[in-house]
């Protein structure tokens, strides 16, 4: 019976240590794309632990795009440099036209743990 009850407790360890993840690697991922259409853009970007979600958002050159940053856990910012877009708060929003080509990463702006400086997204400008 004692060999029983341990190997009961070391399966339910083990299933329980399985579903644990460090915060870098769920930082590394980008969570779903938001393409923009006709010309605009506008983009809701949920912000939780250590992702934003969409992780990639595609747009033209050309378009206009509208940011707006929706915090559903934790406190976060989100800074896009290369288009000097920095929202601090939950419901942020900014305006910008996408001039330039290329890919631009976007990063959490505000210290929010452990997995902050892997909390990362890209803009993804087309031409």
């Amino acid at each position: 019976m004692k060999i029983g009850a341990a190997a009961l407790a070391a399966m339910l360890l083990a299933v329980s240590l399985a579903g644990c993840g460090s915060a870098k690697d769920s930082a590394k991922e980008l969570e779903g794309t938001a393409t923009s259409s006709e010309g605009t853009g506008a983009v809701t970007i949920k912000a939780t632990n250590y992702k934003f979600e969409p992780g990639t958002i595609k747009v033209k050159k050309g378009d206009k795009v509208k940011l707006t940053l929706s915090n559903k856990q934790g406190l976060h910012g989100l800074k896009l440099e290369d288009y000097n877009v920095e929202l601090q708060e939950d419901g942020a929003t900014a305006e910008f036209t996408a001039d330039k080509a290329g890919t631009f990463e976007f990063h959490c702006s505000i210290m929010c743990g452990s997995g902050h400086d892997g909390m990362k997204g890209e803009l993804v400008v087309e031409e």
